[in-house]
């Protein structure tokens, strides 16, 4: 094969190197490397590109997207525009009437009942009644609790006694289900679903919805993306969609029950491995609303308060009830939310071991500060800090910071969840007494941070996520906890060189002799109006 013509980019402000220098000039690429960057306005080269001032920044890099679960979600209904009880059962019903005689799967996802006026949500049996037999799956936000029928359950084959964490499934004083369920019982019985929709589809079909997803991702700026949890079925799908798309994919081994449950030897052994990314492993630690946290007395006093505030505003017992929801408890102190899901932290040793002695990358789910503190003894315990992720890590107390630090992970944030979740927190009585997506804490003890998505949980658009590391807005314009804040090279390496960190990449940005991969925006990168307009991958455009 011959050499490639040269492809010239000038007059452009390049971010350039591992220190992301800005830059006037340009770039030369050749046989998908970067041949040269120049400060001139103009090179030498076969094809030439003017950009007129736009800007030239490393490829974004996912690393941490439910990238499967997204290129699903479009299968089901959207119940983000429910505002009762009374709404989600007549979707359900009329969806129900829709699959006919074929029982097929009920499914929608965006659930968000904090926003409804009463946050009651359907019981099992309000829901039987209306699905007329049809297995209903209603995913929140979150994507950690869902509601489901009586047919789901038994599609899936799961009940209290069968999952390693009963508390999965809600239950009622005389024992049966609420039809709420939570992050173990959740995640296998939207697999569950999963499958059985994906039969009925060839595999061209199959592939296609993968390659739809890939495209939306270049657009965004997307070089690379790492779904957190996929079962060996799905990685295999992974695979072939990789066949036809310039989009680097890569996955972590989970359980092929589903993405909550502790992978076990098996998986590993039916597992294939990504040629983008080293092999990795994903543990949970705790959930969302269900995280592991303590935090002081006067956070559990303040946020009765602002609930109460709440219920009388609006003449009704929601805000105090979703609060009560969290089950906390008191000891010493403190107020605990008693949810790890690995109470002895040798147990989390001994399965993370059988993984990290086979070269795996550990990763691990920790949003709370108690789950984050778990994570970080069990890196240091096994001592792979340098090739371990700890994902989340949204709240932590201040004597954590050093210890967590200590442990050499990486530490996968998502800063672009502030706009939408900090007035929950800030409902919750946490700031000051604990930080929230604690990225400046965290950096200024030399702990290395990626910023990620946890899409389709949160914003997918990479652009916004680094943006919101920067200023730290609320969805009112207004500031979050602004000593959290870091500088805009800070936030654009860890949206770029941070998700190759936490992959288990080198990653030394755009200088001579590296890929050419990377984005041009079409004015400064931190401007909510700007937007990526071109995506290069190894040298050739992919968007």
């Amino acid at each position: 094969m011959g050499q490639q013509k040269d492809v010239v980019l000038s007059n452009a402000i390049v971010w350039a190197g591992s220190k992301l220098k800005q830059m006037q000039g340009g770039m030369c690429i050749r046989d998908g490397k970067v041949r040269e960057i120049f400060h001139q306005e103009t090179a030498q080269g076969e094809s030439s590109m003017d950009l007129g001032g736009m800007h030239i920044i490393p490829g974004l890099i996912d690393a941490h997207s439910h990238f499967f679960i997204a290129a699903m979600l479009p299968l089901g209904g959207d119940a983000s525009a429910w505002t009762s009880r009374h709404d989600a059962l007549e979707a359900i019903e009329a969806a129900g009437r829709s699959t006919g005689s074929d029982k097929r799967w009920v499914f929608f996802s965006g659930l968000d009942n904090a926003r409804w006026k009463s946050s009651s949500l359907p019981r099992i049996h309000e829901i039987d009644k209306v699905s007329m037999g049809s297995p209903v799956l209603v995913v929140d936000t979150t994507c950690h609790r869902g509601l489901v029928s009586t047919e789901a359950l038994r599609r899936t084959g799961i009940n209290r006694d069968t999952l390693r964490v009963p508390g999965d499934i809600d239950i009622h004083l005389n024992g049966t289900p609420t039809g709420t369920v939570w992050e173990d019982a959740l995640s296998r019985v939207l697999f569950t679903m999963f499958r059985e929709n994906l039969q009925t589809f060839s595999d061209e079909e199959k592939v296609k919805l993968l390659l739809d997803e890939a495209d939306k991702c270049l657009q965004k700026g997307l070089t690379h993306v790492n779904d957190p949890g996929l079962p060996s079925d799905i990685q295999r799908l992974f695979r072939e969609a990789q066949k036809h798309t310039p989009l680097k994919l890569s996955w972590c081994v989970t359980a092929f029950e589903g993405l909550c449950a502790p992978p076990e030897l098996k998986d590993e052994l039916d597992s294939i491995c990504s040629e983008h990314a080293p092999k990795s492993v994903k543990f949970f630690l705790d959930g969302a609303n269900r995280a592991a946290a303590s935090m002081p007395v006067i956070c559990g006093l303040k946020a009765a308060f602002r609930a109460a505030m709440d219920s009388l505003s609006l003449g009704n017992l929601s805000p105090f009830s979703l609060l009560l929801e969290q089950k906390s408890t008191l000891r010493g102190r403190k107020i605990h939310m008693p949810y790890l899901r690995f109470k002895d932290p040798a147990e989390l040793s001994r399965r993370a071991s059988l993984f990290t002695e086979k070269g795996y990358r550990l990763v691990m789910h920790a949003l709370g500060n108690v789950a984050a503190s778990q994570a970080a003894q069990v890196v240091k315990e096994l001592g792979v800090g340098s090739s371990s992720s700890i994902e989340h890590v949204l709240i932590m107390d201040n004597e954590g910071l050093d210890p967590f630090a200590s442990c050499g992970a990486v530490a996968s944030i998502q800063p672009g969840f502030i706009p939408y979740y900090a007035d929950v927190i800030e409902k919750r009585g946490i700031i000051p007494y604990l930080k929230a997506f604690p990225l400046r804490s965290l950096s200024d003890r030399g702990v290395r941070i990626c910023i990620s998505s946890d899409g389709p949980c949160g914003a997918d658009d990479p652009l916004h996520n680094i943006r919101r590391a920067v200023d730290r807005k609320k969805a009112d314009g207004s500031v979050f906890d602004p000593d959290e804040r870091i500088s805009e090279v800070q936030a654009l390496a860890a949206g770029t060189f941070g998700g190759s960190n936490s992959l288990g990449l080198k990653n030394d940005g755009l200088i001579e002799g590296a890929p050419a991969t990377f984005c041009v925006v079409d004015g400064d990168p931190f401007s909510d109006m700007s937007r990526v307009v071109q995506t290069w991958i190894d040298g050739k455009r992919a968007y």
